[in-house]
């Protein structure tokens, strides 16, 4: 996006990929969720996932600003602190970055997420980072946000993907587990060790009465969430469990532990609704919006303008013109500059 505006509002801005979203203005660059060295005055980053925080591995000219559950989360995942000066914010909480002005708020993707609003020269431009439109057990669905432009994700930007309601794929868990347990097997889950493991754990903690053992790395990423009073009862993976009443949660990858006449591994993802797996169990369980989700949280933030990035980014931006009538587009890269 390249713009000209004049009357008091905004004059010379450009919002554009680059390995993450930079906003240009004024001479100053704004970067969000950046998987570069960042080179302007801040860095936003929205959660705690690897995948947006490529930019706190070097140390930038300006101040990192993200949530202190999600400073606690990466540090845990990491094994050290961010480079360059960080700034932990809340949801609701105004600051200056340079000249723009943001403020924090959630976007239900995992525990600490959240979107940046952020005012440049009297226009609104909202990134939402990765959404949730729903309740989970650990996080409140995203809060819609009026604006001018809305930066939005399309991980599940597809018609194809529409999940079942939450609830359901959670009652169906249990119910696999407590029949797997019943046969004498062990329930394992193979996830992503942050956000969905947690989540894995909580429901086994809420729903069953098995002991849960998780990997060390997620076992660290507990703790980190224990620091914020997030309930989460699970032993660390240190040797092989009796059998018995227990489960087990692990990173994507960790496989081979058991002998597998013993284990039933199962994975949690929204591919699920369109992939299966074979020797898997596959449960439509996911962090993002699906595709009435994504429609929906678009309609309750009234942008004039919005443009889509990472996953179905065509689709989800010709849904929206044709189905709500707005403006939208992919989000333009460095070198496809577009005016708005």
């Amino acid at each position: 996006m390249a713009c000209e505006w004049r009357g008091g509002l905004l004059v010379s801005a450009r919002l554009f990929w680059d390995k993450g979203i930079t906003l240009e203005f004024k001479g100053e660059s704004l970067h969000l969720d950046v998987q570069r060295k960042p080179s302007g005055v801040s860095l936003l980053v929205s959660h705690a996932h690897g995948d947006h925080t490529g930019g706190l591995r070097f140390k930038g000219e300006g101040r990192v600003y993200l949530t202190r559950p999600t400073l606690a989360l990466f540090e845990a995942a990491a094994g050290r602190k961010p480079k360059g000066e960080v700034k932990p914010v809340r949801y609701g909480e105004r600051f200056k970055a340079g000249s723009f002005r943001v403020e924090a708020f959630n976007s239900g993707h995992i525990f600490g997420s959240s979107g940046f609003l952020v005012e440049a020269g009297g226009l609104t431009i909202a990134y939402t980072g990765d959404l949730n439109f729903v309740d989970s057990l650990l996080a409140e669905a995203a809060e819609p946000v009026n604006c001018d432009i809305l930066v939005l994700e399309a991980t599940y930007g597809s018609p194809r993907y529409r999940f079942p309601p939450r609830n359901s794929v959670y009652s169906r868990i249990v119910r696999w587990v407590v029949d797997e347990t019943g046969r004498g097997r062990i329930p394992a889950f193979h996830v992503y060790p942050i956000g969905k493991a947690q989540e894995i754990v909580c429901l086994l903690n809420q729903y069953t009465s098995l002991q849960v053992y998780v990997h060390p790395k997620i076992a660290r990423i507990n703790d980190a969430h224990r620091k914020f009073k997030v309930k989460l009862e699970a032993e660390t993976l240190e040797d092989k469990p009796e059998l018995g009443k227990v489960a087990l949660v692990y990173p994507k990858g960790f496989l081979g532990y058991f002998e597998a006449g013993k284990v039933s591994p199962a994975i949690a993802t929204g591919w699920a609704v369109q992939y299966q797996w074979m020797g898997l169990e596959a449960f439509p369980l996911s962090s993002h919006a699906d595709f009435p989700q994504l429609l929906s949280y678009v309609k309750a933030s009234k942008p004039k303008k919005v443009y889509t990035c990472y996953g179905f980014s065509e689709a989800l931006a010709s849904a929206i013109r044709r189905k709500l009538g707005i403006s939208a587009e992919p989000l333009p890269s460095r070198r496809e500059f577009k005016e708005f």
